[in-house]
């Protein structure tokens, strides 16, 4: 399920690339304030994620079940996902394809943290009402650059 960016496709207009942003700005939000059903709704019923350890969830409630397995890590902390550097290209299917770097904050007893940096790309689509929705995400950990 790997997606490629193109380098030569057309840019995405201003309007198009707010409205992803502020797609990811609200998605985010879900997940920062543990609203794990909201967080779920922006993905398609059968929507996959596939994290950077190589575990895969498929659909809105096994999305659901992991998310509410982790809450014990969020205990305590303020966890904030920065998004950046999106690349948006239009797929054949009509579906969005958006590449970005994240960069997750939290702030514990402990002070500020920062998480390693990851590579995502997703495929966005839109639901029947004209949202988008996620339908894909494939979460890479940053490493070195290798030549």
């Amino acid at each position: 399920m790997s997606q490629v960016l193109n380098n030569s496709v057309a840019q995405a207009t201003g309007d198009l690339y707010a409205e992803v942003q502020a797609f990811y700005a609200r998605q985010m939000r879900r997940a920062d304030s543990l609203d794990i059903e909201g967080f779920a709704e922006t993905f398609t019923d059968d929507g996959e994620v596939v994290h950077a350890d190589g575990g895969r969830t498929a659909g809105r409630a096994e999305m659901i079940a992991a998310m509410r397995a982790r809450l014990p890590r969020y205990e305590g902390v303020s966890t904030q996902h920065w998004f950046g550097q999106l690349l948006i290209e239009r797929l054949a299917d009509g579906a969005l394809g958006v590449s970005y770097y994240t960069l997750v904050a939290q702030m514990g007893e402990e002070g500020l943290s920062f998480q390693p940096t990851y590579t995502v790309d997703d495929v966005l689509v839109r639901d029947p009402g004209g949202s988008l929705r996620t339908r894909s995400r494939i979460i890479r950990r940053s490493g070195p650059v290798r030549r």
